[in-house]
Protein backbone atom coordinates (compact mmCIF):
# COMPACT_ATOMS: atom_id res chain seq x y z
CA UNK A 1 0.00 0.00 0.00
CA UNK A 2 2.81 2.37 0.94
CA UNK A 3 4.66 1.57 -2.33
CA UNK A 4 1.52 2.17 -4.38
CA UNK A 5 0.98 5.52 -2.63
CA UNK A 6 4.58 6.47 -3.19
CA UNK A 7 4.36 5.71 -6.91
CA UNK A 8 1.16 7.74 -7.16
CA UNK A 9 2.78 10.76 -5.47
CA UNK A 10 5.80 10.54 -7.81
CA UNK A 11 3.57 10.30 -10.88
CA UNK A 12 1.49 13.25 -9.72
CA UNK A 13 4.66 15.30 -9.14
CA UNK A 14 5.91 14.48 -12.65
CA UNK A 15 2.58 15.55 -14.18
CA UNK A 16 2.62 18.80 -12.22
CA UNK A 17 6.25 19.44 -13.22
CA UNK A 18 5.47 18.81 -16.90
CA UNK A 19 2.43 21.04 -16.71
CA UNK A 20 4.53 23.83 -15.21
CA UNK A 21 7.08 23.44 -18.04
CA UNK A 22 4.28 23.47 -20.59
CA UNK A 23 3.10 26.90 -19.50
CA UNK A 24 6.42 28.38 -18.39
CA UNK A 25 7.95 31.17 -20.53
CA UNK A 26 10.26 30.16 -23.42
CA UNK A 27 12.94 32.26 -25.06
CA UNK A 28 12.97 32.70 -28.84
CA UNK A 29 16.05 31.47 -30.68
CA UNK A 30 18.00 33.12 -33.53
CA UNK A 31 18.70 31.34 -36.86
CA UNK A 32 21.44 28.71 -37.10
CA UNK A 33 24.16 28.17 -39.73
CA UNK A 34 26.50 25.64 -41.27
CA UNK A 35 30.21 26.41 -41.48
CA UNK A 36 30.87 29.08 -44.12
CA UNK A 37 33.20 27.65 -46.79
CA UNK A 38 35.66 29.46 -49.06
CA UNK A 39 35.09 28.31 -52.65
CA UNK A 40 37.44 30.62 -54.56
CA UNK A 41 39.80 33.51 -53.90
CA UNK A 42 41.01 36.10 -56.40
CA UNK A 43 42.60 39.53 -56.48
CA UNK A 44 39.39 41.50 -55.94
CA UNK A 45 36.84 38.75 -55.30
CA UNK A 46 35.94 36.00 -52.85
CA UNK A 47 33.40 33.22 -53.42
CA UNK A 48 31.73 31.47 -50.47
CA UNK A 49 29.04 28.88 -49.77
CA UNK A 50 26.98 28.06 -46.69
CA UNK A 51 23.56 27.10 -45.33
CA UNK A 52 21.07 28.84 -43.03
CA UNK A 53 18.73 26.81 -40.82
CA UNK A 54 15.83 27.44 -38.50
CA UNK A 55 16.92 27.11 -34.85
CA UNK A 56 16.71 23.78 -33.06
CA UNK A 57 13.71 24.59 -30.87
CA UNK A 58 12.90 22.48 -27.81
CA UNK A 59 9.17 22.52 -28.43
CA UNK A 60 6.44 23.91 -30.67
CA UNK A 61 5.98 27.01 -28.51
CA UNK A 62 9.65 27.95 -28.81
CA UNK A 63 9.58 27.30 -32.54
CA UNK A 64 6.54 29.53 -32.92
CA UNK A 65 8.04 32.26 -30.78
CA UNK A 66 11.31 32.21 -32.78
CA UNK A 67 9.32 32.65 -35.97
CA UNK A 68 10.36 32.54 -39.60
CA UNK A 69 13.43 34.09 -41.21
CA UNK A 70 12.81 37.63 -42.40
CA UNK A 71 16.09 38.45 -44.20
CA UNK A 72 19.52 36.95 -44.78
CA UNK A 73 22.82 37.60 -46.54
CA UNK A 74 26.55 38.15 -46.09
CA UNK A 75 28.43 40.69 -44.03
CA UNK A 76 32.14 41.38 -44.55
CA UNK A 77 34.90 43.76 -43.55
CA UNK A 78 38.57 44.09 -42.67
CA UNK A 79 38.10 43.45 -38.94
CA UNK A 80 36.83 40.30 -37.23
CA UNK A 81 34.15 42.11 -35.21
CA UNK A 82 31.50 41.99 -37.91
CA UNK A 83 28.27 43.93 -37.55
CA UNK A 84 25.69 44.64 -40.25
CA UNK A 85 25.31 48.16 -38.84
CA UNK A 86 28.92 49.16 -39.62
CA UNK A 87 30.29 46.66 -42.15
CA UNK A 88 29.43 45.99 -45.79
CA UNK A 89 26.39 43.82 -46.41
CA UNK A 90 25.20 41.76 -49.35
CA UNK A 91 21.49 41.16 -48.79
CA UNK A 92 20.66 37.92 -50.59
CA UNK A 93 16.97 37.53 -49.79
CA UNK A 94 14.06 37.79 -47.38
CA UNK A 95 11.21 35.58 -46.16
CA UNK A 96 12.43 32.41 -47.93
CA UNK A 97 9.86 29.97 -49.26
CA UNK A 98 11.68 27.08 -47.59
CA UNK A 99 14.39 26.41 -45.05
CA UNK A 100 17.25 25.34 -44.98
CA UNK A 101 18.53 28.11 -47.28
CA UNK A 102 21.45 26.93 -49.41
CA UNK A 103 23.76 29.73 -50.48
CA UNK A 104 26.09 28.39 -53.16
CA UNK A 105 29.02 30.17 -54.84
CA UNK A 106 28.05 33.63 -53.66
CA UNK A 107 30.58 36.17 -54.97
CA UNK A 108 31.85 39.16 -53.01
CA UNK A 109 33.29 41.59 -55.57
CA UNK A 110 35.02 44.97 -55.57
CA UNK A 111 37.56 44.01 -52.90
CA UNK A 112 41.08 45.39 -52.52
CA UNK A 113 43.99 43.23 -53.66
CA UNK A 114 46.35 41.67 -51.13
CA UNK A 115 43.95 42.43 -48.26
CA UNK A 116 42.68 40.28 -45.40
CA UNK A 117 38.89 40.08 -45.14
CA UNK A 118 36.44 38.58 -42.66
CA UNK A 119 33.12 37.21 -43.89
CA UNK A 120 30.03 35.78 -42.18
CA UNK A 121 26.49 34.80 -43.03
CA UNK A 122 23.78 36.69 -41.18
CA UNK A 123 20.08 36.09 -40.79
CA UNK A 124 17.24 37.68 -38.84
CA UNK A 125 14.07 35.95 -37.74
CA UNK A 126 10.85 37.20 -36.18
CA UNK A 127 11.60 36.51 -32.53
CA UNK A 128 15.28 35.71 -32.05
CA UNK A 129 16.80 38.71 -33.76
CA UNK A 130 19.99 38.78 -35.85
CA UNK A 131 22.56 35.98 -35.73
CA UNK A 132 25.91 35.48 -37.44
CA UNK A 133 27.66 32.36 -38.67
CA UNK A 134 31.19 31.37 -37.87
CA UNK A 135 33.52 34.02 -39.31
CA UNK A 136 35.59 33.09 -42.36
CA UNK A 137 39.01 34.71 -42.80
CA UNK A 138 40.63 35.03 -46.25
CA UNK A 139 43.22 37.21 -47.99
CA UNK A 140 42.83 38.36 -51.58
CA UNK A 141 45.72 37.73 -53.94
CA UNK A 142 48.20 40.27 -55.32
CA UNK A 143 47.68 39.32 -58.97
CA UNK A 144 44.51 38.07 -60.64
CA UNK A 145 44.25 34.61 -62.11
CA UNK A 146 45.17 34.06 -65.75
CA UNK A 147 42.05 33.64 -67.89
CA UNK A 148 43.86 32.67 -71.11
CA UNK A 149 47.39 31.47 -71.74
CA UNK A 150 49.22 30.27 -74.83
CA UNK A 151 52.85 29.23 -75.03
CA UNK A 152 54.69 29.26 -78.37
CA UNK A 153 51.62 28.28 -80.37
CA UNK A 154 51.27 28.73 -84.12
CA UNK A 155 48.29 30.60 -85.50
CA UNK A 156 47.47 30.96 -89.18
CA UNK A 157 46.58 34.46 -90.23
CA UNK A 158 44.41 35.21 -93.23
CA UNK A 159 41.72 37.50 -94.65
CA UNK A 160 38.61 37.88 -92.53
CA UNK A 161 40.28 36.69 -89.32
CA UNK A 162 40.77 38.40 -85.98
CA UNK A 163 42.17 37.46 -82.57
CA UNK A 164 40.27 37.32 -79.28
CA UNK A 165 42.81 38.26 -76.60
CA UNK A 166 40.35 37.51 -73.78
CA UNK A 167 40.11 33.86 -74.82
CA UNK A 168 43.34 33.51 -76.82
CA UNK A 169 41.73 32.30 -80.05
CA UNK A 170 41.57 33.20 -83.74
CA UNK A 171 38.00 34.10 -84.71
CA UNK A 172 36.09 35.64 -87.58
CA UNK A 173 36.67 39.37 -88.05
CA UNK A 174 32.88 39.82 -87.89
CA UNK A 175 32.76 38.35 -84.37
CA UNK A 176 32.21 41.16 -81.82
CA UNK A 177 34.61 39.42 -79.44
CA UNK A 178 37.55 40.18 -81.75
CA UNK A 179 40.18 42.43 -80.18
CA UNK A 180 42.72 42.77 -82.98
CA UNK A 181 42.94 42.46 -86.75
CA UNK A 182 46.31 41.09 -87.88
CA UNK A 183 47.69 42.11 -91.25
CA UNK A 184 50.86 40.59 -92.71
CA UNK A 185 52.44 42.11 -95.76
CA UNK A 186 55.85 42.46 -97.36
CA UNK A 187 57.66 45.71 -98.02
CA UNK A 188 60.33 45.48 -100.69
CA UNK A 189 63.73 45.96 -99.16
CA UNK A 190 62.42 45.79 -95.62
CA UNK A 191 60.80 42.40 -95.22
CA UNK A 192 57.67 41.06 -93.57
CA UNK A 193 55.65 43.62 -91.67
CA UNK A 194 53.02 42.88 -89.04
CA UNK A 195 50.29 45.41 -88.41
CA UNK A 196 48.06 45.00 -85.36
CA UNK A 197 44.88 47.10 -85.38
CA UNK A 198 42.74 47.19 -82.28
CA UNK A 199 38.97 46.77 -82.14
CA UNK A 200 36.41 47.00 -79.35
CA UNK A 201 38.21 49.69 -77.30
CA UNK A 202 41.45 47.72 -77.19
CA UNK A 203 44.53 49.60 -75.96
CA UNK A 204 48.08 48.60 -76.89
CA UNK A 205 51.72 49.40 -76.28
CA UNK A 206 54.70 47.89 -78.08
CA UNK A 207 57.29 47.25 -75.36
CA UNK A 208 59.91 46.09 -77.83
CA UNK A 209 62.10 43.11 -77.06
CA UNK A 210 61.79 42.55 -73.30
CA UNK A 211 61.87 39.51 -71.00
CA UNK A 212 58.34 38.21 -71.43
CA UNK A 213 58.54 35.75 -68.52
CA UNK A 214 59.60 38.44 -66.05
CA UNK A 215 56.85 40.85 -67.09
CA UNK A 216 54.33 40.65 -64.22
CA UNK A 217 50.75 41.75 -63.86
CA UNK A 218 51.88 44.65 -61.68
CA UNK A 219 54.25 45.79 -64.45
CA UNK A 220 51.32 45.84 -66.86
CA UNK A 221 49.07 47.66 -64.40
CA UNK A 222 51.65 50.45 -64.05
CA UNK A 223 51.71 51.20 -67.79
CA UNK A 224 49.73 54.43 -68.20
CA UNK A 225 50.31 55.23 -71.86
CA UNK A 226 48.57 52.39 -73.70
CA UNK A 227 46.83 53.65 -76.81
CA UNK A 228 44.10 52.57 -79.24
CA UNK A 229 46.54 53.30 -82.08
CA UNK A 230 47.65 50.41 -84.27
CA UNK A 231 51.01 48.78 -83.62
CA UNK A 232 53.25 47.76 -86.48
CA UNK A 233 56.81 46.54 -86.91
CA UNK A 234 59.03 44.70 -89.30
CA UNK A 235 59.76 41.19 -88.07
CA UNK A 236 63.43 40.31 -88.26
CA UNK A 237 66.16 39.03 -85.98
CA UNK A 238 66.18 42.32 -84.09
CA UNK A 239 62.43 42.49 -83.54
CA UNK A 240 61.67 38.80 -82.98
CA UNK A 241 60.20 38.18 -79.54
CA UNK A 242 58.77 41.69 -79.32
CA UNK A 243 56.20 42.01 -76.54
CA UNK A 244 52.96 43.98 -76.70
CA UNK A 245 51.11 45.01 -73.54
CA UNK A 246 47.35 45.33 -73.90
CA UNK A 247 44.08 46.04 -72.18
CA UNK A 248 41.02 44.52 -73.81
CA UNK A 249 37.65 46.18 -74.20
CA UNK A 250 36.40 43.89 -71.43
CA UNK A 251 39.02 45.35 -69.08
CA UNK A 252 41.60 42.52 -68.96
CA UNK A 253 45.31 43.26 -68.95
CA UNK A 254 47.74 40.98 -70.72
CA UNK A 255 51.03 40.46 -72.51
CA UNK A 256 51.50 39.13 -76.02
CA UNK A 257 54.81 37.99 -77.48
CA UNK A 258 55.31 37.79 -81.25
CA UNK A 259 58.04 35.18 -81.47
CA UNK A 260 58.37 34.65 -85.21
CA UNK A 261 56.56 34.82 -88.52
CA UNK A 262 56.88 32.39 -91.41
CA UNK A 263 54.60 33.04 -94.37
CA UNK A 264 51.16 33.63 -92.87
CA UNK A 265 51.89 31.66 -89.68
CA UNK A 266 52.67 33.50 -86.45
CA UNK A 267 54.22 31.86 -83.41
CA UNK A 268 53.04 33.62 -80.27
CA UNK A 269 52.85 33.40 -76.51
CA UNK A 270 50.03 35.05 -74.61
CA UNK A 271 48.86 35.62 -71.04
CA UNK A 272 45.59 37.43 -70.34
CA UNK A 273 44.66 38.13 -66.73
CA UNK A 274 41.24 38.15 -65.14
CA UNK A 275 39.87 41.53 -64.12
Amino acid sequence: MKNRLKRYVMLLAAVIFQSCNLFSPVDPLPPAFSKLELVDIRRTELTVSGTIFNPDSKNDRQEKKSGGILEYGLVYGTTSQLDIQKDKVIKIGEKPAQVPISIQNQKITGLAADTRYYVALFARNEGGGIAYSEILEAKTTISPAISATRSSVKITNGPGLAFDLDAGNMISSSDPKGDVILDLFTITGRGTTLSITGAGNLQLKNLGVVDYDKLTYLDLALINDMSPKAVGFVVNTQTANSVIAFKTGEGRLGKWRIESISGNVLTISLATYEK
